[in-house]
């Protein structure tokens, strides 16, 4: 345990606490943990750090038990323009570098070093199944997720146990896709993108903060982990449960054209891209999944 924690719980600092992902660690673990949420010093955009070394001193520690690191520009939020996708980039990959780096310029460092990437890693990979073993693919949004990863490999081989949490579409009611699709389908205008085969690799907000603690308290868990349910569906399979949940129809349909035209880059990246992902290595470790199919997990965040 930290020395001096102030109430006698594992330290935790958090970088994007701020976000959906955020808000919901602060809730589910802040009974067990004492989350301290590092602020960002907004001076360099491009360039990201954090008061790290402020904090250990205001809470008079040589360091943090655990370290959740989250922060970068919403991928998702705006259509992409060159100037964007390169604030997504050093978001994340100079942010990640630069408190790994900080964290190296101490004698003791965390115990645990969680760090955000996400399954866009493998690419658009139609009819493959895909688990941590799977090489990544060559879009801008695969090149992103490698290069995170890259950007905390100075934390292997250290005392430090590195863990890249690669998430898969994150469902909750607060944030994310699904906020997002709420109020298309409950006008009764949802309905699926392009051909709607591409697969959906899914977890609800509840099982990622469950996977978490539990990455934390498996000592021997290090490296890359999938989060997603074991249960990936198509896009239409989870456009008529979203719909049949809200009790709307949902006959609305968008040709890939419209998707395109109206979302841009992202579209072909995320929205009708396909990643049948698997969370093999939680499995293996014996994770039990609250929220393992789309009914239960939508019936659970909605209803």
């Amino acid at each position: 345990m930290a020395q001096n924690s102030p109430d006698g719980k594992p330290i935790i600092f958090i970088t994007g606490q701020t976000g959906m992902l955020g808000q919901q660690i602060l809730k589910s673990l802040s009974t067990d943990y004492h989350i301290h949420s590092l602020r960002r010093d907004t001076s360099s955009p491009n360039n990201p750090s954090w008061n790290y070394r402020e904090s250990l001193a205001e809470l008079n520690i040589k360091a943090p038990d655990i370290v959740i690191h989250l922060a970068g520009a919403g991928i998702a939020d705006k259509r992409w323009s060159d100037k964007y996708k390169q604030t997504i980039y050093d978001s994340r990959i100079y942010g990640t570098k630069w408190l790994v780096d900080e964290i190296l310029l101490f004698d003791q460092r965390p115990k645990i070093f969680l760090c955000a990437s996400a399954i866009g890693y493998y690419g658009n990979r139609p009819n493959e199944i895909l688990n941590e073993k799977s090489k990544s693919g060559h879009n801008f949004v695969a090149q992103i997720a490698k290069q995170w990863e890259i950007a905390t490999n100075g934390l292997k081989n250290t005392e430090t146990r590195l863990i890249n949490l690669r998430f898969g579409m994150i469902l909750s009611k607060t944030g994310g896709a699904l906020k997002d699709m709420l109020l298309p389908f409950k006008l009764g205008i949802g309905g699926h993108l392009g051909t709607g085969k591409q697969q959906y690799s899914w977890i609800s907000i509840e099982d990622v903060t469950r996977a978490i603690e539990h990455l934390i308290k498996q000592t021997n868990s290090q490296g890359v982990y999938n989060l997603t349910s074991p249960q990936p569906i198509s896009n239409t399979e989870f456009t008529q449960m979203l719909a049949k949940t809200l009790k709307r129809p949902a006959f609305m349909h968008m040709p890939a054209f419209l998707v395109r035209l109206l979302f841009g880059e992202v579209s072909d990246e995320l929205l009708l891209a396909s990643a049948h992902v698997l969370p093999q290595r939680l499995l293996e470790e014996g994770f039990e999944f609250k929220h393992r199919d789309i009914k239960q997990a939508l019936q659970s965040i909605l209803l």
